[in-house]
């Protein structure tokens, strides 16, 4: 019986084995190298909200409108994605708030674009023990009615009375901007030339402010926009400006122009 030749380019039945065994380690090395790259790109990464699709100026934003993008370490590092909204804060932040500009697919959500509150009023009812104050602030184009806002404000920190030392300190936490120019209405930061907004705070925290207001070397406050999560809470002064006004009261600070 003539012997079976066996094809010279098929691999017998021993290289086969090992051939299938070394693509199974291969794909097995290549699953664990891509689960690698995986957790080091996710290492210290954040996930924000990016717009799937174009949002007009004015209209409420909807969980359609977004997305959600993870930015790796090395890209926050840069500082680009500082006031960027994280996904986390899509609920409480985000949904339902009006845009207040035009929003285009492929741009990343920050702070700044939407209107906390567009039903804020510059005189409503006051409840018993509270006013409202206007105070003068250096322009912030960003700033608009229903914004929460960190007050703050230069003062001489210098133990020599004959010295300036200018010191920035925090002021005020946690306060909401009910008007700005005494209008409650969304502005067009373009046109926006008001140096002044209108806040409300317990009586007793209006005459704490305006003692602090004579003690400002700056000639107006300067405020920082900050997530409204202040809603929960009631506007706080700083500690530190408070041990510098009784430092001030009880003569171991100079007295400030």
């Amino acid at each position: 019986m003539a012997k079976r030749q066996q094809n010279p380019w098929l691999p017998s039945g021993g290289v086969l084995v090992v051939a299938v065994i070394a693509a199974v380690l291969a794909a097995i090395l290549l699953n664990v190298y891509v689960s690698f790259l995986k957790s080091s790109y996710e290492a210290g990464s954040q996930v924000f909200l990016q717009m799937k699709r174009n949002v007009p100026k004015g209209k409420a934003i909807e969980t359609a409108d977004l997305q959600a993008v993870r930015i790796p370490k090395p890209l926050l590092e840069s500082g680009a994605f500082a006031k960027a909204i994280e996904v986390k804060d899509t609920d409480s932040l985000v949904l339902k708030r009006k845009a207040r500009r035009d929003l285009y697919q492929g741009e990343f959500l920050f702070y700044a674009d939407f209107l906390a509150d567009t039903s804020v009023k510059a005189i409503e009812d006051l409840p018993r023990g509270y006013e409202m104050i206007t105070i003068p602030i250096k322009p912030e184009p960003l700033l608009q009615p229903g914004a929460f806002i960190t007050i703050r404000g230069g003062f001489n920190v210098s133990p020599d009375p004959k010295k300036e030392d200018v010191e920035i300190m925090d002021v005020l936490y946690n306060v909401q901007v009910k008007a700005v120019g005494g209008s409650s209405a969304a502005i067009d930061e373009k046109r926006r030339i008001d140096d002044n907004v209108q806040i409300m705070l317990r009586s007793t925290q209006v005459k704490q402010l305006l003692q602090i207001k004579e003690a400002l070397v700056t000639k107006s406050f300067m405020v920082a926009l900050s997530p409204s999560e202040g809603a929960t809470s009631e506007p706080k002064f700083a500690t530190q400006i408070l041990d510098l006004m009784a430092k001030s009261r009880a003569g171991g600070a100079p007295a400030t122009p």
